[in-house]
């Protein structure tokens, strides 16, 4: 009891916290606190005012009469919502297709298969190079060098068809198609990345286990390795379902500020008309904030019913 005397400890027997330590701790929490009070709520906080004003004479006013006419007007046209068919298509492609590939191309890293190291390089190239660059090899060898590869071995010859046998200036429904298996490489880098780190995670004697019992890799995966990163694919999904309305599927990386009317994606749509001026500005917030009322319900649904799943 001696030795207790004149020292302070709490009731769980924790030794405690120096005030010096809260000081550090404190600073060290300044910048990152500071950059999401003016980064993320004072940019969004201001983005709110913007759905209720309008633009009058170079000046903001409050007025949310001319926004919610306009997108009245918006809602009534088949163009607007071809936009969020194919925003809703873009997510189904990005994030269902995507994550299912993703997932078993990360399998494969993670059992150390044939030239799994190459595939991780490969699958991983598209975060290191700038998206520009990724675009023009993209057009070039789709555009340009699959043709000429068919027309050598098949005969077939492209240069007689509509856009000279590059797909990417007959702006039709392939072209979509081929920009969204893009988007879609293109976010296999992160998304394997992260897989591979949550089957790491998994404990060695949790898969010996499963051996031990005759298990075969198609078992092994979805008894096994599934089910344990289901909370990693779970928040991926639930980030893609955020980002529903937002996501411009690199239209603005193939066409600039020119892409056919039928391939615009609500995110597409928006970004041109914060590009066109700020006069624009006000309505362009007003459309994120009834997207964000749309998707806000649908993201705490799926959450919730991914961490019913995951117990």
């Amino acid at each position: 009891m001696n030795l207790l005397k004149g020292k302070k400890v709490n009731r769980v027997g924790k030794t405690p916290i120096k005030k010096g330590d809260v000081i550090f701790y404190a600073l060290l929490l300044v910048i990152p606190l500071s950059q999401i009070l003016i980064f993320y709520f004072g940019v969004n906080f201001q983005s709110f005012l913007l759905a209720f004003q309008t633009v009058e004479n170079g000046n903001l006013v409050f007025d949310a009469s001319k926004n919610w006419n306009q997108f009245a007007t918006d809602i009534q046209t088949k163009i607007f919502w071809t936009y969020i068919g194919n925003s809703f298509l873009v997510y189904l492609f990005t994030s269902l297709a995507g994550t299912v590939l993703a997932t078993l191309f990360s399998y494969y890293i993670y059992k150390r298969r044939t030239f799994c190291n190459f595939f991780k390089f490969v699958l991983f190239l598209p975060s290191l190079l700038p998206a520009i660059l990724l675009v023009i090899m993209f057009k070039g060898f789709v555009g340009n060098g699959v043709p000429t590869y068919l027309n050598y071995i098949f005969g077939i010859d492209f240069s007689q068809m509509e856009g000279g046998g590059n797909v990417f200036l007959k702006q039709n429904t392939t072209t979509i198609v081929l920009i969204t298996i893009y988007s879609i490489w293109i976010s296999f880098g992160s998304q394997v990345l992260v897989y591979t780190g949550a089957m790491d995670q998994i404990s060695p004697e949790v898969i010996e286990a499963g051996k031990l019992d005759g298990t075969n890799s198609f078992s092994e995966f979805f008894h096994i390795i599934l089910p344990s990163i289901l909370p990693t694919l779970g928040t991926f999904l639930i980030v893609g379902i955020a980002s529903i309305f937002t996501n411009q599927n690199n239209l603005f990386n193939f066409y600039g500020g020119g892409g056919p009317h039928e391939h615009y994606t609500i995110g597409y749509y928006i970004y041109l008309k914060l590009r066109d001026g700020e006069a624009n500005y006000p309505y362009a917030s007003f459309i994120g904030l009834v997207c964000t009322l749309f998707v806000l319900p649908l993201t705490f649904g799926v959450r919730k019913l991914i961490n019913k799943v995951s117990k």
